[in-house]
């Protein structure tokens, strides 16, 4: 099997992307991972559960149904982006309503119900509107601040244009992803920071994805899944002027500081490593659960694997927190996902074993706030607090 790093620089060569040259000291082209020479193992740290919010804390007044994104301002409000209901829900740490911002619609202020991604950004909420193809922004009090069509197609190699935008100094980060499925090329996002006149690609991630082809007595078709084992790579900004990405196959880090003048390699660091390699019975498994519903509809579905990573990948998320210290969880090993922690000089802090259940969406003051499901599937808030060294 062909690892999706390798084929996704193939991809971007093949599409003719001018990289700049300091772009091209940031591509995805690192060692095997490992702990640095003189590097001690870090140290563990554990958690427990301080509280866990619900509608029953809302008494009617908000209903919590596909949180997409949380964020927890200075002040432990707690900003809940749920893309069904096309708004964000704002509560304290105990679960108690205190007002609603944006409504469903497409005019100013107004939400789609594919606003995927959000970001706290000084007093301002910024939220990227998929359907919608702009950047609607709220001041933390609710007031509608503007809303940018900053969105547009361009010439980045993605008929599709951005799926996520965020102004910072100088520009701004734009995500893409292909336009169209093209079960012959890759499956990849690409990490922007455009400016006037000029863009420089800070990373390709990998979709954590294999592909196959469905076969059934009168026809076959190609297509395609998610493994479990993460993308290959994670991204976070912070303030306006620095992106840290980790490259979840090499286990590199890098913080990259962003202003008029381009982006800039500060400083980088590796993950505990190395990533684990994947075999075939690691894709059996998920390929047999995936054909017995294929079975469902039509008995003689057979699929067959086209393309897979190799490894699991060693960072699927990132954040960082209200220090400045910078977060990174890899794939799920089993039920638990391990997250590892650097401080804003890089230094290797500690990691933390979390439930896979749980996805971790912001840390302020060792309080980690995330969603999870009860044991009737309804959505919850979970807040945890570090214990430990």
């Amino acid at each position: 099997m062909t690892c999706p790093l390798r084929r996704a620089s193939r991809r971007t060569d093949r599409l003719g992307v001018a990289f700049h040259a300091l772009a091209l000291g940031l591509l995805l082209n690192s060692a095997a991972p490992m702990v640095a020479v003189g590097q001690t193992a870090p140290a563990q740290r554990s958690t427990r559960v301080v509280r866990n919010i619900s509608d029953a804390q809302g008494g009617g007044r908000y209903v919590l149904s596909d949180i997409s994104a949380l964020k927890v301002s200075s002040s432990s409000e707690l900003f809940i982006l749920d893309r069904s209901e096309a708004h964000v829900i704002v509560l304290d740490t105990l679960g108690r309503y205190k007002r609603t911002i944006g409504r469903r619609g497409s005019g100013p202020g107004e939400l789609s119900g594919q606003a995927l991604a959000m970001q706290l950004q000084d007093s301002l909420l910024l939220i990227s509107d998929l359907s919608a193809r702009r950047l609607v922004v709220f001041g933390l009090d609710g007031r509608h601040v503007r809303t940018v069509s900053a969105m547009q197609a361009s010439n980045t190699g993605s008929s599709s244009g951005p799926v996520t935008a965020i102004p910072m100094r100088g520009g701004q980060i734009e995500v893409t992803t292909p336009g169209s499925v093209n079960f012959q090329a890759d499956l990849f996002s690409r990490v922007l920071f455009r400016q006037a006149g000029r863009s420089d690609t800070i990373a390709v991630i990998p979709a954590g994805l294999f592909t196959f082809t469905v076969q059934q007595r009168n026809s076959s078709h190609p297509s395609f899944a998610a493994t479990g084992f993460g993308d290959g790579g994670a991204w976070a900004v912070r303030s306006d002027t620095l992106l840290a990405h980790a490259d979840g196959f090499s286990g590199r880090v890098r913080w990259i500081t962003l202003s008029e003048n381009g982006p800039r390699v500060a400083q980088t660091a590796m993950l505990p490593g190395p990533a684990a390699p994947l075999a075939r019975a690691d894709f059996d498994s998920v390929r047999v659960r995936l054909e017995a519903s294929y079975k469902k509809r039509d008995p003689s579905t057979r699929l067959v694997l086209t393309d897979a990573p190799t490894q699991r990948s060693l960072a699927t998320h990132a954040l960082f927190d209200a220090t400045g210290n910078l977060w990174i969880g890899g794939a799920p090993a089993g039920r638990t996902v391990r997250w590892t922690v650097f401080s804003p000089r890089a230094q290797l802090l500690y990691t933390v074993s979390l439930p896979a259940s749980f996805r971790l969406n912001d840390v302020r003051n060792g309080r980690l706030y995330g969603k999870t499901v009860d044991e009737d599937g309804v959505p919850v808030i979970r807040i945890l607090e570090l214990i430990g060294p």
